[in-house]
């Protein structure tokens, strides 16, 4: 049924079919408005929801992006029109607030409105895999997942590891005669991860592998395999000599008996020795015999060899041949054992390996959700995400997978259309082009038919011109049938059976377009259908044929100034960039683009497949980080500089081997490139080696130089991400020689970019422009077709009659008609996209093109053959029969014959673009002299502020006290200086953050062992265990109790200040005046601080009613207990002016008080004060290295009036 934006019903489980151009978007935001407003009577959800209650689901980033906009911007503009704020002639917003005026409640629909826009941000709008992931975040406990783990977008080096985990652990131990047997199928472990690599991620289709070892499998499946050759080869050796010596019998009474060429005598000798030599051998599974040879030996194939005129009674001994064949096929081979075993076992391993590094996958989100569903907490998962998200929306649902649809199945239960919630699936199955990436179109026919009575069509084209929608309609209803015409058994799409069809062409109306495109060859400038007769055209002079139509015509268009739209007597002339050609490959964008700029016009390649690693570029940056990190390295550095990105004359490349000043100048410069590496980074590096070598300017003068820069440019930033997760350069170089050699995973960030968005061609793969639109578009090579075979396959993937989806190892032929039959649907879908980019024109180029080694033509095999023919052979000469047929009565399908490729037609035109307009003046101001700081760069005149709570305590220690005879304790025997006392404030940040009670656990030692192991201090962990067991049990004074006894503690509290020029001369005297009475202490640099000041304080807790802050110090005040005294301390403190950080950690504790407790904040009893713990003299029995700091008022308050900005940030 049609589906009515405003009656549609909001409540149970609901398909919506949208086919390409019918405002599929623009009604989710409708739907999405009804929901946010209740509104619908009958029709609405039981109550107004959220935008957090309302789950939309889309495949991609860009997507939700795009979704979350279009929905926010329609909510503030309902808003609008509801407060009576905006006038639009809107039908849909008219109707809504009509209703709501009808209950008295527009003003109160507005309000709902606007919280709705304004809480956009907590929209419940996701990719289905970042969904997937926050659910097993958000319900752990329900469905068994970890809190911390990884989430793995690339496994390829999980699967790396695991098969060669499985090759040491497996292939090893073999003895000689397994070992062999094997090596026939993997020579290597390269080819067991060639052959393996898919299968492991579909070891769920593939079915159970024996659970045994690998030596076993092999003994077993030889042993089963022998009991069935041995019955099979009885009397075989016999028999091939009875054959043999039949045909020679037959020559020698008729010389010419059979025909030369199908039975060649070295032929046959061939086949029988084969025969003879795989009978006498117990283990050959199958002879050394080609198809053509199994089909000679049979009645039928010597009686088709036959010369004509010789007829000949075929002994009884050829009637065995076909019986064997058919039972040695259904033996399966050794290597499907190995195959199965293989795949299962490193599918294992990889699981094994991603729990033990706390790491998960995309594929594991929805195998774990799906699992919890299904398992025995399921039901209570269940309803959690109900309830937290009652309404569902999936867009793109053509393109899930089966695990997808399966979690959606059993979350919103689909084929019971539950009142309570709400499922709603859009999509249009007439789309789903992405199988290789794991869309099952079988799914949106399950989903269909759950929904049976239930679904909803959009079936009005907002996108294309009228003509053009009928033009495409008549296409796909030649095939589906109309009026007279039944059209083809199987439908337009190849899934009807009889009257059952669950994907259907249904034709789509179309809009009144204002806009029109003049001046375009003929009569009504829709679908222009351009035919070549010639039956000679193979693969190569298909694309250079009608490449170079294809060129020529876009050049004709453009070269005329009367070409262009005219809308309401406004006429706008055609650019390059209203012009989009489809492709389905690089080779055909190759081509195409090649044939463009012949003619001087420019272009541009789009593709989601084509990776930038891929790349010249890619190869020549890899030489140049050898040659950068190597930089005297003779050899690397001559081969980064003769690349040929590197665009060095040949001239400059000879000066170089004979000039050694020359030389030593290029050796300087990767000398300072290694620097810049060093330090700044890889990015800075590549950019700064860009820039030298002068590449932009000698680009941009090149044809395709934009691409390679935006190649350069691309690369560089692949480089810099994956440096934050690699350890040196010879990591970074050996990970991105992995991917240059093609051993990573592909992935969104690596699929080349647009080098220009200027006024250019656009050529785009089909699979790239699906969701765009274009006012012209040119298909030249439309009847492109990629037949199945069996070349580099080792298994079929396909599903079977029944519905199941099977792997095939044997690569059957009912296997290969299968995959066959899937290729030539989805190509039906991919053309189907193609077919509805245009707004205005269409340009198709058809040829019979011909088959590799002669015969039928392969028009057939392609999908717009299948919508001339059905499916069967077309010959040249009746290609345009087949068009008139197929157009019948639209005139709107234009029949053009292409003559041979004669000359070449220039671009010619003179644009006239707008005059550059002046740069804006800029009239803000910013403060120059704003800048972060912090106790240490006030202290120590620092240029930064450190950024982590490690970085301030190196430069607060960096001082060493140099080595004395000491006491024989652990905390006067350990190490002194900045790198130690790191290494305490880390481990105490610990034990703060598990609870300073961990001391009194059983596995405290062993815990805090392995902590000193893994930061280098194993030599000294007996020490570190002592002194902090020690720091976490001694009772403190001020406090009476030890660390362990504190609840509730706070590690390493991070803190801002707003700063207004803070005079550091200022803050010396409050301090001096106010801390440490007349202790002696250096004076403080001169320095202004106006911005920002930030700290970290080790250690905030509350104790009986009091809040404190306590900092650790590692200073050594002396060699023994006795040298921390309180008088000790206090010098100690002012020689590194600890006075002014316990007076600044004070003032954030103070500050974080107050805007915690409000008015019921009182700092005489409340706040406690600063305590340094000088972790040294912890066993000093009067002060335990403690010196406190006590709260002042008066100090707190000169803080905030130095500091002059009000409360922290």
């Amino acid at each position: 049924m049609k589906l009515d934006a405003l009656t549609f019903p909001l409540h149970g489980s609901r398909l919506i079919e949208a086919s390409a151009g019918t405002g599929k978007t623009w009604t989710i935001a409708a739907l999405y408005l009804r929901l946010v407003l209740g509104h619908g009577g009958a029709d609405s959800f039981t109550r107004p929801l959220l935008p957090s209650e309302i789950l939309v689901m889309t495949f991609t980033r860009a997507a939700t992006r795009e979704l979350s906009n279009r929905v926010r911007e329609r909510l503030v503009e309902a808003a609008a029109f509801f407060r009576g704020e905006r006038e639009l002639k809107d039908p849909f917003l008219a109707s809504l607030a009509k209703a709501c005026d009808a209950n008295g409640g527009r003003q109160l629909a507005a309000h709902r409105l606007v919280l709705a826009a304004e809480t956009m941000d907590e929209a419940a709008i996701f990719t289905i895999d970042a969904w997937c992931q926050r659910m097993l975040r958000e319900h752990a406990f329900d469905s068994g997942s970890l809190f911390d783990e990884e989430l793995v977008s690339d496994e390829h080096a999980l699967f790396e590891d695991a098969a060669h985990d499985y090759w040491r652990q497996n292939v090893y131990p073999l003895k000689s005669g397994a070992l062999t047997s094997l090596l026939e199928c993997w020579p290597d472990v390269g080819a067991l991860k060639q052959s393996v690599r898919d299968l492991v991620r579909r070891v769920d289709v593939l079915g159970p592998a024996p659970d045994e070892p690998l030596d076993a499998l092999i003994a077993r499946v030889q042993d089963e395999q022998r009991a069935k050759l041995e019955q099979l080869k009885q009397g075989w050796f016999e028999r091939a000599s009875e054959m043999e010596r039949w045909i020679a019998g037959q020559r020698d009474i008729a010389p010419k008996c059979f025909n030369g060429n199908k039975l060649r005598a070295e032929s046959l000798v061939k086949w029988f020795d084969a025969l003879r030599a795989w009978a006498l051998d117990p283990a050959m599974l199958m002879p050394d015999m080609t198809d053509t040879a199994w089909h000679r030996l049979t009645p039928d194939g010597i009686v088709d060899a036959c010369s004509k005129g010789f007829v000949a009674e075929v002994p009884a001994c050829f009637e065995f041949t076909t019986d064997l064949w058919d039972a040695l096929k259904a033996i399966d081979p050794l290597s499907h054992g190995l195959y199965r075993h293989a795949a299962a076992s490193i599918a294992r391993r990889m699981a094994e390996l991603k729990r033990r590094g706390r790491q998960f996958g995309f594929a594991d989100m929805l195998d774990r959700l799906k699992a919890a569903l299904e398992g025995p907490n399921g039901e209570a998962l269940r309803k959690r995400i109900t309830d937290q998200f009652p309404v569902a929306m999936v867009d793109e649902f053509q393109d899930t997978s089966p695990d997808q649809y399966r979690i959606f199945n059993l979350l919103y239960r689909v084929a019971d259309n539950d009142s309570s919630h709400g499922l709603f699936l859009i999509g249009d199955p007439k789309q789903s082009i992405y199988g290789f990436r794991g869309a099952d179109i079988h799914s949106y026919l399950s989903a269909r038919t759950a929904t049976e009575g239930r679904h909803y069509q959009l079936g009005t084209n907002y996108r294309s011109t009228a003509a053009l929608v009928a033009a495409v309609n008549r296409l796909f209803l030649h095939a589906e049938g109309h009026g007279d015409n039944c059209g083809y058994a199987a439908g337009a799409f190849r899934f009807r059976k009889g009257d059952v069809n669950p994907l259907p062409f249904e034709a789509v109306g179309a809009t009144a377009k204002a806009e029109k495109l003049v001046g375009v060859d003929g009569p009504y400038q829709a679908l222009a259908v351009c035919c070549t007769d010639r039956d000679d055209l193979r693969a190569d002079d298909y694309r250079e044929f009608f490449a170079h139509h294809c060129a020529e015509h876009i050049v004709g268009v453009l070269n005329d100034p009367k070409a262009g739209f005219d809308e309401d007597g406004k006429f706008t002339r055609l650019v390059p960039a209203n012009i989009a050609i489809l492709v389905r490959d690089r080779r055909e964008a190759a081509a195409i683009r090649n044939a463009l700029a012949q003619r001087k016009v420019a272009s541009v390649y789009l593709s989601d497949k084509d990776s930038v690693l891929d790349s010249d570029e890619a190869a020549d940056v890899l030489r140049w980080l050898h040659a950068v990190a190597n930089p005297l390295d003779g050899s690397l550095a001559r081969a980064a500089f003769a690349t040929r990105t590197a665009g060095l004359p040949l001239a400059e490349l000879a000066r170089l081997s004979a000039d050694e000043l020359e030389w030593e100048v290029r050796v300087e410069q990767l000398k300072a490139l290694h620097t810049v590496w060093q330090r700044q980074g890889v990015l800075a590096m590549l950019r700064r080696f860009i820039h030298e070598l002068g590449l932009p300017s000698a680009l941009l003068r090149e044809a395709g130089g934009e691409r390679r820069l935006t190649n350069l440019l691309h690369l560089a930033e692949l480089l810099q991400s994956a440096s934050s997760q690699l350890d040196g350069e010879q990591a970074l170089i050996r990970w991105f020689a992995e991917q240059v050699a093609g051993q990573g995973e592909s992935s969104d960030e690596r699929v080349l970019r647009l080098e220009s968005d200027a006024d250019l061609v656009k050529v785009v793969t089909v699979h790239k422009s699906k969701g765009l639109e274009y006012p012209l578009v040119y298909l030249p090579f439309a009847v492109t077709a990629r037949k199945t075979d069996r070349r580099n396959r080792s298994f079929f993937e396909f599903v079977a009659s029944d519905g199941v989806r099977r792997i095939d190892l044997a690569l059957s032929d009912e296997a290969l008609a299968a995959v066959d039959r899937a290729r030539i649907e989805e190509d039906l879908r991919l053309l189907y996209v193609a077919l509805t980019r245009a707004r205005h024109f269409l340009w198709l180029g058809v040829a019979a093109v011909a088959a590799p080694k002669g015969g039928t033509n392969r028009l057939h095999d392609s999908a717009l053959g299948y919508l001339l023919g059905g499916g069967n052979p077309i010959a040249a000469a009746d290609l345009q029969a087949h068009w008139e047929r197929l157009r019948g009565d639209v005139e709107a399908i234009d029949l053009r014959t292409l003559d041979a490729p004669e000359g070449v037609t220039m671009l010619d035109r003179d644009d006239v673009r707008p005059g550059l307009v002046d740069a804006a003046p800029f009239e803000g101001e910013f403060e120059r002299d704003w800048s972060v700081g912090s106790f240490t760069s006030l202290t120590r005149q620092t240029s930064a502020a450190p950024m982590r709570a490690q970085e301030e305590t190196l430069l607060e220690e960096a001082d060493a006290t140099p080595l004395v005879r000491t006491e024989d304790a652990p905390w006067h025997r350990f190490p002194r200086g900045s790198v130690p006392g790191n290494f305490l404030h880390e481990q105490l940040e610990w034990m703060g953050q598990e609870g300073f009670a961990i001391v009194d656990d059983a596995g405290f030692e062993a815990r805090l062992a392995q902590r000193c192991e893994r930061a280098g201090w194993a030599n000294r962990q007996d020490d570190a265990i002592a002194w902090l067991r020690a720091v976490a049990s001694t009772p403190l004074p001020h406090l009476g109790v030890p660390l362990s006894a504190l609840e509730g503690v706070l590690p390493e509290m991070e803190f801002w200040f707003p700063s207004e020029h803070l005079r550091s001369g200022e803050l010396d005297r409050l301090c001096r005046m106010r801390l440490l009475g007349d202790t002696a202490r250096p004076v403080l640099p001169e320095r202004q601080l106006h911005g920002m000041l930030k700290g970290f304080a080790d250690l905030v807790f509350e104790h009986d009613g009091r809040y404190w802050v306590l900092d650790y110090k590692s200073n050594a005040l002396g060699p023994g207990d006795a040298a921390y005294t309180r008088a000790a301390m206090a010098a100690g403190m002012a020689a590194h002016r600890y006075d002014i950080q316990g007076a600044i950690y004070m003032l954030a504790l103070h500050r974080l008080l107050k805007s915690r407790l409000g008015e019921d904040y009182d700092p005489a009893s409340q706040l406690g004060g600063a305590i340094f713990l000088f972790l040294r003299g912890i066993a000093n029995e009067k002060t335990r290295g403690c010196y406190l700091i006590e709260p002042d008022i008066g100090l707190l308050d000169g803080l905030d009036a130095l500091l002059g900005a009000g409360e922290s940030a």
